[in-house]
């Protein structure tokens, strides 16, 4: 007996996203293709006049801008096709083309801001007092002019736009291998039974209260992994040379300095993620055994880290998932939630359930007039529910971000994007503790809770750790090897699980290679402050608090219209100051008391 994942093509469509609201056709994303094509060398009309007047440079960022957007809408769409069928060669090639589309109008577009820099700030803020329509660009261009002293040539700055194509081969070799091309092994449970092993139901797979489908999973997978260690290792290798280069190009100090002035977040803010998990590392210590002792083992092994603590699981389909997260968004306003509702039944923002090729994990994408797309592996489970809200957090954010907000700021950056996704499932939470007292549901509900939390306040530190700790040693001229790697993780890991868990050096060692967002320049470290912030903004809301609604909202509707931790100060919340960190560790630990006494 055997269960399998259905091909791409047999999947029903009301269960996909729906991309034809991007373009109807394939057609019609080939004339879109064509015009940015054709349209892209009258960009250079503009090169040596954006000093010019007010309205020379107006019409520079209304085409520049025009450009860009279609370019992301081309691979936003190409994009999404091909993670939900990796397998899918056409669609991939279609990735490959805009790619090379968005590093040529990064090219062409590059010239500009070596030149504005040529220009006196005050003059450039004098076009803006006498251009009305240029005064939304004021914040673009504070920011433009904090950056001045890593801002290359117009010649520099247009080969390093050239090289962001091959720059991204470590990112999608890796997509390919990991969701595409790795052998994974199917596992066989204690009856027998033979389950699909692959990226999209391995978390699943771990979450069985049958130890031997939990191990043999667990052995496929990191197998799987291992088998492809040297290679993995050329490609984290090799992200993280270019992530160096870079640093190096623009005159930063080290590739973790580079990565945080792009979002001017002192390195303050990153030590007191480190500091905060070090700090509370007893806490974590303290859990695990409390699943030992449940459990009845003499240790855990990695795959006994989500083991349900009871056999009782509750079954969560879909559309119960959409009742009881727009029921726990509720004090957000009827809009939100209206509008919510709407995307997930009416609008087909989600591809919900797995299926052979479809890319692991979850996300939420899209771009400047598109809707919010979520990708994800639905599994009728409360960790599923979690993850629906964590995307839809991320959904809502860009949602109000692009609706009021220009283009040029539509985007938020990466430091403030976990806190809107975490803020949906702890609000989301609340309100299932507070309607559903028994304690099965409790006991799940919490483990749920823990996942999240081992993943945002466990794994993602130790990978900071361990980020840092390959960038530094590349910096110093330190070769990467795929055992050096993994014998650092496993350390960190050991740290971390204290004597509770067994950890292996070889399977537990390689996670490094497990996570895709180790390809995302010093973005893991942020999966914690986010958090911690989310927590912190959701317990007034929860009580009810409608000034806490109010500001709330106005962080949502701020894009990237201020710098990320003034976005985070209108909200209500300082992450400069290690107060935040402690008290998402605050809540953990009341789960973790909750947790005791029940089990």
């Amino acid at each position: 007996m055997s269960t399998t994942l259905p091909q791409r093509a047999n999947v029903a469509r009301e269960h996909t996203w729906d991309l034809e609201s991007i373009f109807t056709t394939i057609e019609s994303w080939e004339q879109t293709f064509a015009q940015v094509e054709a349209d892209l060398p009258g960009l250079a009309q503009f090169q040596g006049r954006l000093g010019e007047s007010g309205a020379t440079l107006l019409d520079w960022f209304q085409q520049s801008e025009a450009l860009t957007q279609l370019a992301y809408k081309l691979y936003v769409y190409a994009r999404l096709g091909f993670d939900v069928n990796t397998g899918n060669q056409q669609q991939g090639a279609l990735v490959g083309r805009t790619q090379g589309l968005m590093a040529r109008v990064a090219a062409a577009t590059a010239f500009a801001e070596p030149e504005l820099l040529t220009l006196s700030k005050d003059d450039v803020l004098d076009l803006l007092d006498i251009t009305p329509d240029l005064a939304i660009y004021r914040h673009y261009l504070d920011d433009l002019y904090r950056q001045q002293a890593h801002v290359r040539s117009a010649e520099v700055e247009e080969l390093l736009a050239q090289a962001d194509e091959p720059f991204g081969t470590p990112y999608n070799a890796y997509g390919v291998l990991a969701d595409s091309d790795m052998p994974y092994v199917a596992a066989n449970d204690s009856q027998g039974i033979t389950h699909p092993v692959a990226r999209g139901t391995f978390d699943g797979l771990l979450e069985s209260a049958d130890r031997t489908l939990r191990k043999n999973a667990w052995e496929s997978y990191t197998g799987a992994f291992l088998g492809m260690k040297n290679t993995m290792a050329a490609l984290m290798a090799g992200n993280v040379r270019t992530n160096i280069f870079r640093a190096r190009a623009r005159r930063h100090e080290s590739a973790l300095e580079a990565a945080l002035h792009a979002g001017n977040v002192p390195l303050a803010v990153y030590e007191n993620v480190l500091d905060a998990y070090d700090r509370h590392r007893p806490l974590w210590h303290r859990y695990w055994d409390i699943r030992r002792r449940a459990l009845g083992l003499e240790q855990l092994a990695g795959y006994d880290i989500f083991a349900p603590l009871i056999s009782e699981q509750v079954h969560v389909p879909f559309a119960q998932s959409v009742d009881w997260i727009c029921a726990g968004m509720a004090p957000l306003g009827t809009d939100y939630v209206e509008i919510m509702r709407r995307g997930l039944l009416e609008q087909r923002w989600v591809d919900i359930y797995p299926n052979v090729g479809k890319r692991n994990g979850a996300y939420s994408s899209g771009t400047y007039g598109t809707h919010p797309f979520i990708l994800m592996s639905y599994h009728d489970s409360i960790g599923s529910m979690s993850t629906l809200a964590h995307e839809l957090g991320h959904s809502m954010h860009s949602y109000y971000s692009r609706h009021d907000q220009p283009f040029i700021y539509s985007r938020y950056t990466l430091f403030v994007a976990e806190v809107a996704s975490n803020f949906n499932q702890a609000l989301v939470r609340s309100y299932l503790t507070k309607v559903n007292t028994e304690r099965t549901f409790q006991i799940n509900l919490i483990e749920e809770a823990m996942r999240n939390f081992h993943r945002y306040l466990f794994i993602m530190p130790i990978l900071a750790k361990y980020e840092r700790a390959v960038h530094e040693r590349v910096e110093q001229g330190q070769a990467l090897t795929a055992d050096g790697m993994s014998d650092l993780l496993a350390d960190l890991l050991r740290a971390g699980y204290g004597p509770a868990v067994a950890v292996d050096t070889q399977r537990d060692g390689i996670t490094w290679a497990q996570f895709q967002h180790m390809y995302m320049n010093f973005y893991v470290f942020q999966y914690a402050s986010g958090i911690a912030a989310a927590n912190a903004l959701s317990v007034p809301i929860a009580a009810g608090d409608t000034a806490a609604v109010g500001r709330y909202r106005k962080f949502l509707s701020a894009g990237g219209s201020l710098y990320p931790l003034d976005a985070l100060k209108v909200a209500g919340i300082d992450m400069t100051a290690p107060e935040a960190m402690d008290r998402a560790f605050s809540v953990l630990a009341g789960f973790v008391d909750r947790l005791e006494k029940l089990v």
